[in-house]
């Protein structure tokens, strides 16, 4: 329905919602952070609140590469930052192509960017 719409915004994306934090999605958000800081990156690393995959949690998306990654670790976070700077997806935690990333793909084609719906006025 809608084209392949990257996005220029670098930005990725962790779930910080309570399944994934208690999987451990905030240390990696701390570790990915470290990372980009170390290496200068203009990469953002942000919070996000949910991606309707706690059961695969922790969970993360690459905005501007169309990645979504689950089961996520924190020795994966180099890889996942590298996969962000232009280099290959991280094998065995990819989810890109699953029927849930298609549909988040969906959502940042027609325009929406995860954060922009809130439930506050």
């Amino acid at each position: 329905m809608f084209d392949d719409v990257r996005s220029e915004d670098r930005i990725i994306h962790v779930c910080v919602n309570v399944d994934c934090a208690m999987r451990g999605s905030e240390a990696i958000r701390d570790r990915l952070r470290d990372i980009v800081d170390e290496t200068g990156s203009d990469i953002e690393v942000n919070d996000y609140v949910c991606f309707a995959a706690c059961e695969q949690g922790p969970n993360l998306l690459i905005e501007h590469c169309r990645a979504f990654y689950s089961e996520v670790e924190p020795q994966h976070a180099e890889s996942i930052v590298a996969h962000a700077e232009g280099g290959d997806a991280v094998e065995g935690i990819d989810r890109s192509s699953s029927f849930l990333a298609r549909k988040i793909f969906n959502m940042l084609d027609a325009g929406f960017k995860p954060g922009d719906l809130s439930l506050s006025d």
